[in-house]
């Protein structure tokens, strides 16, 4: 009786501590670590044991736990974060767009030595697709719209020769016109002097020469006979590593992706082999829903490192390509109101009442988490007024609706977002590169709701950031992190346009964007208690950049570099090995 009431007093004194283990594998000291943590906002050092925090405090208790084997790591004042959790990317795109795009490409220099960089990774015979040149020529890159640069475009003739031994066939950003090598016209069995192919035109110079360009439906019709449909798998694993490569080296340790069944798979071969160096957050497409059902898959489905659960609708289009839906047309095209994606239409391209709720319903009810992308106005109504009735037929409960860009909201429905439990899963960067166009093509009444981040915040929805990496057909968003804090907190261009920034009144501090960038998404990925913030018992992923982003002005954003990213507890990109 005597022990059990000397138990009860330590309890209640607070005299019992979480057992500490005797040696820790890796100490973090002498640092600044903001830990996303309200009750113990800022630390100096960190002990990390199997993959978990033990202490999170002062460089005396974690310095306690050093032993022979521990790695030691002195951070000379260096600033830490929570590992950096990006909610949006499309993995094997931008695994397939970091070996060969010419977006930015402006000079037929650049263009040639693009292409001599992906020939010399690939094996002869492989196909060198994408490309998206122009994407920067009507609204040059980092300006804040009405500024042009000299139209671009690939002249083929200066890499026919030095890619004989790979077939390419690339596109314009807006596929308006495409270009082909020799090599590609010779799989095709196409006269090279003059070719021929139904609803296909084919460009030549002034010289009445074939110039490789072309234009017509029926382009994409002729090249996919032959362009494969999917790269070799030796080939994705190899992209795979090297985008892998590039998140560890913007200190990201988390991505929601939303790539192919193939990619996948390479994700849980790169896992067993103790390669994969992210964890996935992963989301087939809504349609699949059934399947995933069948399989037994439901909100928090998978392991550590590979979540499953989750599924991606789209509703619109985009605004790179001015098919975002809106309720008005766009200021710049009175015909135009953008368009309703195939899950919304029938086969003639007519909108059907109820027929993407029923996806949403019959996923909602298999215990599946829905993400539906949204840019217009009139596209983000519509999708909430669906979870308004999914609601009312499936019940409210904790079901985290991720509203996917959140991008342009009339202002009657800002408040709707808090009152339905909203995940606004945004990506701020794309304030600082679509500002070329916005005002251009919706006005400047509707843009006052557009990436309105302290709205969405005010409305009482959880705000969630990411990159949407690698970008659109029309814009290319890098994996960077700095450059969505920037956005969030300057609402300016890469370049500091405008001055005061573009709606400065949408502005949200640095610690809010830093939570919304971890401790938010993991919560959007049902996965706050395990991630997100610095805390004894979660996962010791972390990220360690150049410059104390809560002290430095915002600019300095932009030249802040990532010294470490640790993930489950091991370095896995240290800026400055010794």
């Amino acid at each position: 009786m005597m022990m059990i009431r000397l138990l009860i007093l330590m309890l209640m004194l607070g005299c019992v501590a979480q057992a500490q283990p005797s040696q820790a594998d890796l100490i973090l000291h002498n640092g600044v670590i903001w830990t996303v943590d309200e009750k113990n906002p800022t630390v100096q050092a960190v002990a990390v044991k199997d993959g978990k925090f033990v202490v999170v405090g002062s460089n005396s208790a974690a310095l306690k736990l050093r032993g022979p084997n521990t790695r030691v790591v002195d951070l000379k004042g260096g600033f830490v974060v929570p590992g950096l959790n990006d909610n949006h990317v499309h993995f094997a795109s931008a695994a397939q767009f970091l070996e060969f795009n010419i977006m930015r490409a402006s000079t037929q220099e650049q263009f040639v030595d693009r292409v001599k960089e992906v020939i010399a990774r690939l094996p002869k015979g492989e196909w060198i697709v994408g490309g998206f040149w122009g994407a920067y020529d009507e609204w040059a890159a980092g300006s804040a719209g009405n500024q042009r640069r000299e139209p671009f475009a690939p002249d083929m003739s200066l890499v026919n020769e030095i890619t004989a031994d790979y077939p390419m066939f690339i596109r314009k950003f807006d596929d308006s016109q495409f270009a082909a090598n020799k090599a590609a016209f010779q799989a095709l069995k196409l006269d090279l002097n003059n070719p021929q192919a139904p609803d296909v035109e084919f460009l030549r110079d002034s010289k009445g020469q074939i110039t490789g360009h072309m234009r017509g439906k029926g382009v994409t019709r002729l090249f996919n006979a032959v362009v494969p449909r999917n790269f070799s798998r030796e080939r994705r694993v190899q992209q795979t590593k090297n985008a892998l490569a590039e998140i560890r080296k913007h200190g990201v340790t988390n991505v929601s992706d939303m790539s192919d069944d193939m990619q996948l798979e390479i994700y849980k071969e790169l896992h067993r082999n103790n390669e994969l160096t992210v964890r996935i957050h992963f989301r087939p497409g809504l349609d699949r829903w059934k399947e995933m059902a069948d399989r037994g898959i439901r909100v928090g489905s998978g392991d550590e490192w590979i979540r499953l659960g989750s599924l991606k609708g789209h509703i619109d289009g985009i605004m790179g390509t001015s098919s975002a839906r809106f309720f008005e047309p766009y200021s710049n095209n009175a015909q135009n109101r953008g368009r309703w994606r195939p899950l919304m239409v029938n086969d003639k391209g007519e909108f059907v009442e109820g027929k993407f709720l029923g996806y949403m319903l019959d996923a909602d009810k298999a215990g599946l988490q829905l993400t539906v992308h949204a840019i217009g106005d009139e596209a983000n109504n519509v999708l909430l007024n669906y979870l308004d009735e999914l609601n009312k037929q499936n019940g409210k409960r904790d079901r985290r609706f991720r509203l996917v860009h959140a991008q342009v909201l009339a202002p009657g429905d800002f408040k709707r977002l808090g009152q339905l439990g909203i995940v606004a899963e945004v990506q701020p960067f794309h304030l600082s590169d679509d500002m070329r166009w916005m005002e251009e093509r919706i006005g400047l009444e509707r843009t006052k709701g557009a990436y309105a981040f302290k709205s969405i915040q005010a409305s009482g929805a959880v705000l969630s950031f990411g990159t949407d990496w690698p970008g659109t057909s029309a814009s290319e968003y890098p994996i960077n992190p700095m450059l969505g804090l920037y956005a969030a907190v300057t609402r300016q261009t890469v370049t500091g346009q405008p001055a005061a920034g573009w709606f400065p009144n949408e502005r949200i501090s640095i610690e809010e964007a830093i939570r919304a960038y971890t401790y938010n998404t993991a919560y959007a990925n049902f996965e706050e208690k395990i991630k997100g913030s610095i805390e004894v018992g979660k996962f010791a992923d972390l990220t360690v950049l150049s410059k104390n982003l809560l002290k430095v002005a915002p600019k300095e954003f932009l030249t802040t570099e990532t010294l470490y990213t640790i993930v489950n507890g091991k370095i896995v990109y240290n800026k400055n090995p010794s």
